[in-house]
């Protein structure tokens, strides 16, 4: 990709615009994003949207983002919201399994917090997907450093103050719906010649 995009790197950019916008009860509003933020974190693709789910009034931001994996594998929330004032506690490992049948799941979550005249709490989940899974490894940049094309998946809300265990957030209610979707859209599975019988 040195002089070029790889076609792996912009076939899968361009899946990101095949996510459904409603999944189960959450219904989605895309936004944008600074064009220089994203060329800097190395983003060929992206998807940001704003997710509500009416029955409850949760709402959480989405940000995905594609490209080459030694640069999405870089930028996690520990690095950068501090530049944005904010306080992260120490990142754990949470695993759901997720979809029917299951598939497993490992994401990054920490509290990220801000004081000042503009307050604000936020618990943030992120992973990166290089086709097999969604994963969260404590070194990602080694992990996919042979894989084609990566992505990297933020999801984040606003809790107001009240802090909710990982297991407990409804953040993972979103994610029981918007996951196997967005499997579905950004990684199908291959498709298999068609055998000719003679």
């Amino acid at each position: 990709s040195r002089w070029r995009l790889s076609p792996a790197l912009t076939e899968q950019a361009a899946r990101l615009e095949s996510v459904a916008p409603v999944v189960g009860e959450w219904t989605g509003t895309s936004f944008e994003l600074d064009a220089r933020e994203m060329a800097a974190a190395g983003a060929v693709g992206h998807l940001a949207r704003r997710y509500t789910n009416p029955s409850t009034g949760v709402s959480l931001t989405v940000l995905l983002i594609s490209g080459h994996p030694g640069e999405i594998s870089n930028h996690t929330p520990d690095v950068c919201y501090p530049s944005a004032g904010y306080v992260l506690n120490d990142p754990a490992l949470f695993t759901r399994n997720i979809g029917d049948p299951p598939i497993r799941a490992d994401f990054r979550t920490a509290l990220a917090t801000r004081g000042g005249a503009d307050p604000s709490a936020l618990r943030i989940f992120w992973c990166w997907n290089d086709g097999r899974a969604w994963a969260a490894p404590e070194e990602p940049r080694w992990s996919f450093v042979s894989a084609p094309s990566l992505c990297k998946l933020y999801v984040i809300r606003e809790t107001l103050g009240q802090e909710t265990e990982p297991r407990d957030d409804p953040t993972l209610e979103f994610l029981d719906a918007f996951l196997p979707e967005l499997n579905r859209a950004v990684f199908p599975p291959p498709v298999r010649p068609t055998e000719v019988n003679d």
